[in-house]
């Protein structure tokens, strides 16, 4: 995520008739998400997830027009064109201690280079000591070794969409009769490549098997590096994210 200052815009509520429109509008859009000590509020993260998410989309037969997209709570988004109505939730799959982790080093260690680290989902494994020194860089990482990384992040990713299911199931969302997750995929794993990102996604369809059954999430899309990663009933698809704003 950019880490330039600015906390003014930290919402997303639109209205677009085409997707050229849509385009266009969220070029316009500051998506910037802060850093911890400057503001940081889960909205800047919500906002940041669907403007890319809409970008990526905004051609393909998910959206139809004219579109309303309301940031709300509970869930974080409803997509609204003509009469249907989908509502979003969005979860950033993210190690708890990394938040720490990136807090001290923005606040005292802010040049420092960082190992990768084996984190846990749901679980805290770190003491204050080794926290500081992660973020000062002279903890160093374990070898990751044949397909760790990617076993590793399809457990992180089943945590965090049985947690919301879990929510789901329990009637948060009753009223919606379309439900889609969208994650932000922010957990700390060496997988760079398509080929890494497709091999942790097919671990993954596997272990969320039981979690695509009704009542359930309709789609669950992942934002993971480049790619965005849409789960469905027995099968996954992949597309490269479209960044409307690149610098260049």
């Amino acid at each position: 995520m950019g880490n330039r200052t600015n906390i003014s815009r930290p919402t997303l509520s639109i209205t677009a008739e085409t997707s050229q429109a849509l385009h266009a509008i969220l070029q316009g859009i500051d998506i910037t998400v802060p850093l911890f000590d400057e503001g940081r509020t889960p909205q800047h993260g919500e906002r940041y997830m669907m403007a890319r998410f809409l970008a990526t989309v905004a051609d393909t037969h998910l959206i139809r027009y004219p579109l309303v997209v309301e940031h709300r709570d509970k869930p974080d988004f409803v997509l609204q064109y003509y009469a249907e109505r989908i509502g979003v939730e969005c979860v950033e799959a993210v190690p708890e201690e990394w938040y720490e982790v990136q807090a001290i080093r923005e606040r005292q260690f802010p040049e420092a280079s960082n190992f990768l680290q084996m984190y846990k989902p749901g679980k805290r494994i770190f003491t204050k000591e080794q926290k500081i020194e992660i973020a000062n860089g002279s903890r160093m990482g374990p070898p990751w070794v044949g397909s760790m990384a990617e076993r590793q992040w399809a457990e992180a990713m089943e945590y965090f969409i049985r947690l919301k299911t879990g929510k789901l199931r329990s009637g948060n969302y009753s009223k919606f009769p379309r439900m889609w997750l969208l994650i932000q995929d922010e957990w700390r794993v060496p997988i760079y490549s398509i080929e890494d990102v497709h091999e942790a996604a097919t671990i993954c369809l596997s272990r969320i098997a039981d979690l695509q059954e009704i009542p359930c999430y309709s789609a669950i899309f992942v934002c993971c590096r480049s790619w965005l990663l849409c789960f469905e009933q027995g099968h996954y698809t992949i597309a490269p994210i479209r960044d409307l704003w690149r610098d260049d």
